[in-house]
């Protein structure tokens, strides 16, 4: 059994025209997204992506806590009741894993067998993490402890698809090792972001793992792409496109588990003009997350989003409470200029130096400003409850910045 071919190659062994031209255009659009802001900025729109990226992955699998509850999570704030506690460990873990891809790509291969055992493992061992590696078996009720990082050895079955055969595991990853990594060796980052795409499906259809297979190949395709060289990724993720419609995301990974249908289907087991037809909508995915996020990120509309969210804020609108004089201007201050001194503020609000000191402070104790220390530089920060109206669509909208308890639904299937 085989996943071949790698990806939608025609008879020749090329891609097509309109795929190269569509992902050239997709490199260009998402490396134009970091033009338009100050570096300092993008980081911090980079660490609410990251949130967002835990949120959309944990959603698609049925498991996810608001951002709310995972930023307060990340400031060790951990809610009692027992599943929004355990939602709020799963989505730091998450966060974390995210972090260590980004730290080890582009010198480790995202296709390497270690390294996405690697992956889950980092996951599923954080703290907290226990609590998911109890794997119940629908059929028989049975109970089977999950090894974090370790290949599956019994056989998996997800809605109607059957994965291949636990005894297949090792060497079918090893084969999907060896031809990634061999495309990953072209100079064409259109070309090497295709075989990404291409990658995602097949690594969700060995399903190497007992259990976290969605998330893990979600977050080994981030290292994908991040390998790549596409610029800009992680100012946009593809996880929030796959979520917006989580029916079509399974209904393209279902579609390209269809076997070769015919001569003219390619030259491998499975069919490549499915493969196509799940690059595509891949594609689509990535290009119109770009677009999104590429309309948020102009400094013009954001300025004066963050202006209205003020607004909204000192009038009661939103539920957060007051806003202290001249927050407006200071947060518009630091996505122009990025990281700034706490005295040079005095002058953007046109008051004293107490003050200001007492803004900058309320700011900070509200999430507002980040620092590196008690005494150092400030710069703007999006917080959940901010970052749902100053990006739109981005998060659901909440009113206040009240803790949320997510409550399991009874009778929801293990995934």
């Amino acid at each position: 059994m085989t996943f071949t071919p790698i990806a939608p190659l025609n008879l020749k062994g090329e891609f097509d025209d309109d795929l190269l031209q569509w992902s050239e255009r997709i490199c260009m659009k998402s490396a134009v997204l970091s033009g338009g802001l100050n570096h300092d900025v993008l980081d911090e729109v980079r660490e609410l992506l990251r949130i967002t990226n835990s949120y959309y992955s944990n959603r698609i699998e049925s498991d996810g806590t608001h951002p709310i509850n995972i930023e307060k999570a990340m400031r060790k704030e951990f809610l009692e009741e027992e599943n929004s506690n355990k939602l709020q460990k799963l989505s730091i873990a998450h966060i974390h894993t995210q972090r260590e891809i980004e730290r080890l790509i582009p010198e480790s291969s995202p296709f390497d067998s270690d390294f996405i055992r690697f992956v889950h493992r980092d996951m599923y061992t954080q703290d907290g993490m226990e609590k998911f590696l109890n794997i119940q078996y629908p059929q028989t009720g049975e109970i089977v402890k999950m090894v974090p990082g370790e290949f599956r050895t019994r056989g998996v079955a997800v809605g109607g698809y059957v994965a291949p055969p636990s005894d297949e595991v090792t060497s079918l990853m090893s084969e999907y090792a060896n031809q990634y990594k061999i495309s990953f060796n072209l100079p064409s980052v259109s070309k090497k972001f295709l075989y990404a795409l291409a990658s995602h499906h097949r690594l969700v259809w060995v399903h190497p793992f007992l259990d976290g297979n969605g998330r893990v190949s979600r977050l080994v395709l981030d290292g994908a792409i991040v390998g790549s060289g596409l610029h800009g990724y992680g100012l946009w993720n593809i996880s929030r496109g796959l979520a917006r419609n989580v029916d079509d995301y399974k209904k393209y990974l279902k579609h390209a588990d269809m076997k070769r249908q015919g001569t003219y289907d390619g030259k491998g087991e499975l069919s490549a003009a499915a493969l196509r037809e799940f690059v595509i909508y891949m594609l689509k995915t990535a290009e119109d997350q770009i677009d999104y996020m590429g309309s948020l990120l102009r400094m013009d509309g954001l300025a004066n989003r963050i202006e209205s969210y003020v607004a909204f804020a000192n009038s009661g609108t939103i539920g957060i409470g007051e806003l202290p004089k001249g927050t407006a201007n200071i947060l518009k201050h630091l996505l122009v200029h990025g990281e700034s001194s706490r005295g040079s503020m005095a002058k953007v609000i046109g008051a004293g130096e107490r003050t200001t000191t007492n803004v900058v402070q309320e700011l900070l104790r509200r999430n507002f400003l980040t620092t590196p220390s008690p005494k150092g530089p400030i710069r703007l920060r999006f917080p959940a409850h901010m970052a749902s109206l100053v990006f739109p669509e981005l998060l659901p909208v909440v009113h206040g910045d009240d803790v949320i308890v997510t409550r399991k639904k009874p009778g929801r299937p293990k995934k």
